[in-house]
């Protein structure tokens, strides 16, 4: 199987199992990085991508395929974002959703694809850095809220472009990380430095955004109060 010309429907089977994590040939499931070193199938011995070119082309389609889906998310984030942008938090929560969608249709399709050690850096990296990314666009969405007219638009365009922000972030990253595991490159330790870095941004950021939170709803009760 020539996975960088799989036009036949027999070709683009195997090459759906392939990228599935299954064996081409008995569909059974392959241990991760099989399919991108050009290890046989544990059950069959069947060969999952036979050249560098054909491990490459797995790399590359692993990062193409969510393309239409994700914009279709961004499209519902921003208009869902601004329906509901007149209440606190729901911008956070309508934002956490589609970030949600990202990891479920985005990374664990790829995830499966790599090696362990590879596979726990590149998931906690992706979870750290959706954390710090929610969290930061709370700061700077939530005090919207106390702005009608200008807050709902404000607020539905920082949903939706944090939300195509990640979804490109994370098809680069995994991009790479596929491409570094077809070529039997190492993790690198400063991928692990990173990951801890994430942690004490998320713990920082996520301290603010509970502020500005609280801040929003004082303001709001403040408001709904009648003067004395």
């Amino acid at each position: 199987m020539d996975l960088t010309r799989a036009g036949a429907p027999s070709e683009a089977h195997e090459l759906a199992l392939v990228l599935a994590g299954r064996c081409r040939r008995c569909a059974e499931r392959i241990p991760g990085a099989a399919a991108l070193r050009g290890s046989p199938c544990p059950r069959c011995e069947a060969t999952t991508a036979r050249t560098d070119a054909d491990r490459l082309a797995v790399a590359s389609l692993l990062a193409a395929r969510p393309r239409v889906h994700l914009d279709a998310a961004v499209v519902i984030v921003l208009g869902a974002t601004f329906a509901t942008s007149f209440v606190p938090v729901t911008a956070s929560l309508v934002l956490g959703g589609g970030l949600i969608w990202v990891g479920r249709r985005v990374v664990r399709p790829t995830l499966r694809l790599l090696s362990p050690r590879r596979r726990v850096v590149s998931a906690w990296t992706i979870r750290l850095a959706g954390g710090v990314w929610l969290a930061g666009s709370a700061i700077v969405m939530e005090p919207l809220t106390l702005l009608p007219a200008f807050g709902s638009i404000g607020k539905a365009a920082i949903a939706a472009s944090q939300l195509a922000l990640a979804g490109a972030f994370s098809r680069a990253y995994l991009s790479s990380q596929a491409r570094r595991e077809a070529a039997g490159l190492p993790v690198r330790a400063a991928e692990w430095v990173a990951v801890a870095g994430a942690s004490l941004a998320l713990i920082l950021l996520s301290a603010v955004a509970f502020v500005a939170v609280a801040w929003v709803f004082a303001k709001i009760a403040e408001a709904a109060t009648p003067p004395r």
